[in-house]
């Protein structure tokens, strides 16, 4: 093999190799590449034992076998005659293994690559292995020996949220903290529990704590009560997309009571039942998204487009159409409402479905007066920007994904680190 080979297979960092002497074969029944190499024998070693400084004298030598990988091709293995030394001190040593630590049967940039292929989100330890054609375990033992990520810095804004994680073999949820200003998650705990919450942050230090400003939630009471003992100077917010959830939620069940009154119908009646069943997903879309290709209704010689379905709906039922009316103004508030007039707009809609004809909405009435304060603060502004969750709920979908993928984790600090490694770009792995 001449040397330019060597240099495209990224061994050129080897300076000991004498490239002259170097060989190289290919297994078909494997797909390895196998590369035969001599190091250099005037080489000056460090003795372990006395120190001294030499060319020393050969005693034996060991045949090493080392995994390696190169841009294009991933299954290499590197054969090379590791010779055991003899000192003046009258103590033997291996000479250095120039690919890896001395006991590693892995050189440097295959661990490097496998550490790059395990920020694939889509990727599982098992899928890695196949790919470098090595051992779950071993994957498993690269990452957890090059990463161990610490618990980030609080930051002015944090927004908590948690993610099922039952089949991981922890507690029902996983807790996430996130910083919207960073992008980042600052940690992951294996419990949403409030004791292990309020043990978990009170180990924090107090002045970092303080100076959290704005504390984002869902409408988890948990989350509030952590929040008012542990962050003194924070504000706690309420979540807009678990409210405008909520009320989706209050919205549909309305709907399917309302649809029950026709399902005694006959289709040769009419096909109001039928059209409250099939078409609900477009009352809960916003109205200016909703399209104006006509199609062929359900159940029906009707052509309609989905502006001319949702009026249709409304029409058949005025119950409905309140409905529909009061759930779109909340929605109009939320997406134009500012800090300074969020008060006394809020207060207006309260009484609006506290007196609404429907049930529904007045459990919706009391979510809203439950949290209140809550709503009002998150309509507050950092950078140009409401604080939400919105950044969490991305989050929370990849990291539904790496759980998905691996089938689940026996080792919550695997999974946690896992997470954050993927998810933060500032990681710094271990050397």
């Amino acid at each position: 093999m001449d040397k330019e080979s060597i240099l495209r297979l990224e061994l050129d960092h080897v300076k000991n190799i004498d490239f002259d002497k170097s060989i190289e074969s290919y297994d078909p029944t494997t797909n390895n590449h196998i590369i035969f190499l001599e190091l250099k024998k005037d080489v000056y070693y460090v003795c372990p034992h006395c120190g001294t400084i030499d060319i020393h004298k050969p005693r034996s030598t060991v045949l090493q076998t080392i995994k390696h990988s190169s841009a294009t091709e991933d299954n290499i293995i590197i054969k090379f005659k590791r010779r055991v030394l003899l000192c003046s001190c009258g103590h033997s040593f291996r000479e250095p293994n120039p690919f890896n630590t001395s006991k590693k049967r892995m050189s440097y940039h295959k661990e490097t690559k496998i550490l790059f292929a395990l920020k694939d989100i889509n990727k599982s330890y098992k899928d890695i292995a196949i790919e470098f054609d090595v051992s779950p375990t071993t994957i498993s033992k690269i990452f957890d020996s090059k990463v161990n990520i610490p618990r980030q810095y609080l930051t002015e804004v944090l927004s908590v949220d948690e993610v099922y994680s039952k089949h991981c073999g922890f507690h029902k949820y996983c807790f996430i903290i996130y910083s919207p200003q960073q992008d980042k998650i600052l940690d992951v705990l294996p419990s949403r529990h409030k004791e292990y919450l309020i043990d978990y942050f009170s180990r924090i230090p107090r002045n970092e704590r303080k100076k959290v400003k704005y504390f984002s939630i869902d409408l988890y009471e948990v989350y509030r009560q952590v929040a008012k003992q542990c962050f003194p100077n924070a504000l706690i917010c309420a979540d807009h997309f678990h409210v405008i959830k909520n009320l989706s939620t209050f919205f549909n069940s309305a709907r399917i009571r309302i649809m029950k009154k026709y399902e005694h119908l006959k289709p040769s009646d009419d096909n109001f039942y039928w059209l409250y069943k099939k078409y609900w997903k477009l009352l809960l879309k916003n109205p200016e998204k909703l399209g104006y290709k006509k199609f062929k209704v359900a159940r029906s010689r009707m052509h309609m487009d989905e502006h001319q379905i949702v009026e249709y709906m409304l029409y058949i039922d005025p119950q409905l159409r309140t409905a529909y009316e009061l759930m779109n103004e909340y929605k109009s508030f939320n997406s134009s409402v500012t800090i300074e007039d969020a008060e006394e707009r809020l207060d207006e809609l309260m009484i609006k479905f506290l007196h609404s004809p429907l049930t529904e909405f007045h459990k919706f009435y009391r979510l809203l007066k439950n949290w209140r304060q809550e709503i009002i603060n998150s309509f507050n502004k950092i950078n140009g920007h409401i604080i939400s969750n919105g950044g969490m709920e991305r989050a929370n979908r990849d990291i539904k994904t790496i759980i998905r993928h691996a089938f689940g984790y026996r080792n919550f600090g695997r999974l946690r680190n896992r997470i954050m490694y993927i998810k933060n770009k500032d990681v710094a792995i271990k050397i």
